[in-house]
């Protein structure tokens, strides 16, 4: 009983025994591997039978650029092609030099004219995202596609995006189209869309009026809702009133339980903001902005549905003050915040405070923030999360003594960043 096992006994099964295995046993032994990457790689090599079941739980992504999109093409193209049931997210990248941020780090607002950058590279001449996307209809389970650096774009693609049966994220990142209607067209061609994320996403100073003569196509201009199945909305870019003004266009709106915003500047696009929120109301569950210079415009009074608040870089202090005049507490941008937050769903609030001066610590009135997170409804509140960059430690011991209701309860955090 002491004995070792024999070399003999841990040889491998004979292919007279191993064939007689029903291929359902062989799938149960690899879905028992799906997460070691470097076993499922092993047993797609073993015989075709293998292959597509090790491929189902790869879910690769293929980026294609200049540099490969003719070899990409030639797969495609194959009739010996066997990734059509394992591709899910597809990255097609019209530049591959190009600085991320472009537009929204350089524009013409923030940016003084020594400054400004050279003009973005000319695309490649062969390289056109609506011929990729024609040949990437070979690939009918793509669940994400993203689009970067392009530039000079137009809505040639929204006709190939409505092919993706499937697709459920669209990211659009370093993109410049031709018009606002190119973009409304791409952004709309597949109604299946859940997430749509747009990233320094710039259009031609030509604006998406019905007096410009430009017209969507029939299916688009019938439409009742711009993307009826979004859920999860994310915009990092400048003119996001443009946008939103075209969604409050339709009859309805979609139902989206995620946003997240960053870029806000001007004080039309904070406008546009408030009433996209403002018409969403309690179907909104997770709110995250970014640089709200404008926050002011902002109401979340009729957001009842809320869980969870996030605000970053939340100025206070006295950067929009005027000269001469006297500085007020008028800027206690968390007791607004806090004041307008009516639902009793939320569980998590973060907010990251820059004070423009030390002594803008005490535009706060920390007495009312505790008064206010004592109401009814921040009884579900599970996290209240103060960070602040260079944090001071009489700082940190004012909030903890002023708001003591909350940190007896553990849930309240001040970190510096």
């Amino acid at each position: 009983m002491q004995k070792r096992p024999s070399i003999a006994t841990l040889r491998p099964l004979t292919r007279v025994i191993t064939d007689r295995f029903p291929l359902e046993l062989f799938r149960i032994v690899i879905e028992c591997a799906q997460q070691d990457r470097g076993t499922l790689a092993a047993c797609s090599l073993v015989c075709r039978a293998w292959l597509p079941i090790s491929r189902e739980h790869f879910h690769p992504r293929i980026t294609v650029h200049p540099g490969n999109a003719a070899r990409f093409i030639d797969i495609m193209s194959s009739p010996l092609m066997t990734l059509q049931t394992s591709i899910r997210h597809l990255v097609i990248q019209k530049q591959q030099a190009v600085v991320d941020h472009f537009f929204l780090l350089h524009s013409p607002a923030n940016t003084p004219v020594s400054a400004k950058p050279n003009q973005p590279p000319k695309p490649h001449p062969s390289f056109e995202v609506s011929h990729i996307l024609a040949k990437a209809a070979s690939l009918p389970y793509i669940t994400k596609l993203t689009l970067q650096k392009g530039y000079g774009e137009s809505s040639a693609m929204a006709h190939h995006l409505r092919e993706f049966l499937y697709l459920e994220e669209l990211e659009i990142r370093s993109f410049e189209f031709t018009s606002f209607a190119d973009l409304a067209a791409v952004i709309s061609a597949q109604q299946n869309v859940r997430r749509l994320a747009l990233t320094d996403v710039a259009w031609g100073a030509k604006s998406f009026t019905p007096a410009h003569g430009t017209a969507l196509p029939t299916h688009q201009a019938t439409q009742t809702c711009a993307l009826p199945n979004l859920r999860r909305l994310e915009l990092f870019m400048e003119r996001q009133g443009e946008l939103f003004n075209w969604i409050l266009g339709k009859p309805s709106i979609p139902p989206v339980e995620y946003v997240e915003l960053g870029g806000i500047t001007e004080v039309d696009d904070a406008i546009a903001v408030s009433r996209f929120l403002r018409g969403l109301g309690p179907v909104l569950k997770h709110l995250r902005l970014y640089s709200p210079s404008r926050i002011s415009q902002v109401n979340l009074v009729h957001n009842t549905g809320l869980q969870s608040l996030k605000i970053s870089h939340l100025h206070i202090g006295q950067h929009d003050r005027k000269e001469g005049e006297r500085a007020t507490s008028a800027g206690d941008e968390v007791c607004t915040i806090l004041s307008q937050l009516c639902s009793p769903h939320i569980t998590a609030i973060s907010l990251q405070l820059l004070f423009n001066e030390p002594e803008c610590f005490a535009f706060i009135d920390w007495g009312q923030v505790a008064r206010t997170l004592a109401l009814p409804r921040y009884q579900n509140l599970q996290l209240m999360e103060l960070r602040i960059p260079r944090l001071k430690r009489w700082m940190a011991t004012t909030i903890m003594r002023t708001l003591p209701s909350i940190a007896s309860r553990g849930i309240l955090s001040v970190a510096n960043g």
